[in-house]
């Protein structure tokens, strides 16, 4: 399992869902025909890929909101006198999961003897979170060139908390736009999945006409036309 996807799915989740899945389509297909089954599937790997990107998308977020408490506790950590390495080992100890893990993670490459930055930027890179980029640069900086690292980091911390409560503003405000996308956009998906399983003799009649095979492919085509320009107008960044 990829780095980035870690903790984002269980393990048994992970092993279970798909035979679920793949289970119940072979059900479909022996009771009610392919095309049933076929489009259970697809809905399903939809529902569950979403899903999969749902709680991904909150644990990046939950991970992020927690760097700079955990940057305050370096910048009390080096006022009292610890070295920069020193202060991130020891506030480690006192973070909170899921970011726990991951600085657990460069604590270990420490210890064998990776530099500071070269073990942040490499599990930063690993689950793909742009601010452990920064945050490894800036001690790099520290380590290699001296100064306030204190000061670089506690100004580093507010700037991570402006952006989360302009990004909460921003979606506060935006929240009924989103919501319209997502209906809008789900709606003839739903509707046309559920048409399918219930009456798949309908479905595979206007697939095997040319003019209703035409309106079929037309009506895919403007669908995701359609949900990539509400995805686009939705869009916070």
């Amino acid at each position: 399992m990829p780095p980035w996807l870690l903790g984002a799915i269980p393990r048994p989740a992970a092993v279970a869902v798909p035979g679920v899945v793949l289970a119940v389509s072979a059900i479909m297909a022996s009771s009610m025909g392919m095309v049933p089954a076929v489009a259970f599937l697809a809905f399903a790997s939809a529902s569950v890929a979403f899903a999969v990107w749902f709680r991904l998308q909150g644990r990046r977020k939950q991970l992020v909101a927690q760097l700079p408490g955990f940057m305050d506790a370096m910048v009390r950590m080096i006022t009292i006198g610890n070295s920069t390495q020193g202060a991130f080992q020891n506030a480690t100890i006192t973070a909170k999961q899921p970011l726990r893990d991951h600085m657990e993670k460069v604590t270990s490459m420490l210890r064998a003897g990776v530099e500071l930055e070269a073990a942040l930027l490499q599990v930063a890179l690993a689950i793909r979170i742009d601010q452990l980029v920064l945050l490894a640069s800036v001690l790099g900086l520290g380590v290699r060139y001296g100064g306030r690292a204190d000061v670089l980091l506690e100004r580093m911390g507010n700037f991570m908390r402006d952006e989360e409560q302009a990004e909460r503003e921003l979606q506060a405000l935006s929240a009924e736009t989103r919501m319209s996308a997502w209906i809008l956009g789900m709606l003839p998906v739903l509707v046309g999945g559920f048409i399918i399983m219930i009456n798949a003799a309908y479905f595979v009649t206007m697939w095997g006409d040319a003019s209703g095979r035409s309106m079929m492919l037309a009506a895919i085509g403007l669908q995701i036309a359609g949900g990539l320009i509400l995805w686009r107008m939705a869009r916070l960044d």
